[in-house]
């Protein structure tokens, strides 16, 4: 997988996959603790990667915030599909992402169709 980073207006870096990251399901449900350089505003806090609300909150800030490490540690490409609607997120960021989104919504509807 390679990464391309996108500036926006104001000169903040985003990091964009060629295509979307899969995770085991153990790690994709997990407890994570996020490091200092996404979470700083509350450092130690753990977020439950099961629970709907946290999962948002952790995409959230790692597409934000992330490296491409911390994109392929975090980020469920299939979860994030299921979120995208949902997630609260720049402009730039989610035009950035949103190319890698609708291609399995676009397959999806294409195969069933």
């Amino acid at each position: 997988m390679s990464f391309t980073q996108q500036m926006s207006a104001h000169g903040k870096p985003a990091w964009i996959p060629d295509r979307l990251p899969r995770l085991d399901v153990a790690q994709a449900l997990a407890a994570v603790e996020l490091p200092l350089h996404l979470n700083w505003s509350v450092p130690g806090r753990v977020f439950d990667l099961r629970s709907r609300v946290d999962r948002a909150r952790v995409y959230e800030i790692v597409l934000q915030e992330g490296t491409p490490a911390d994109i392929l540690s975090y980020v469920d490409g299939a979860l994030l599909v299921d979120l995208w609607e949902d997630l609260v997120l720049p402009r730039h960021i989610r035009s950035a992402w949103t190319p890698l989104i609708t291609l399995p919504i676009q397959a999806r509807r294409d195969a069933s169709g």
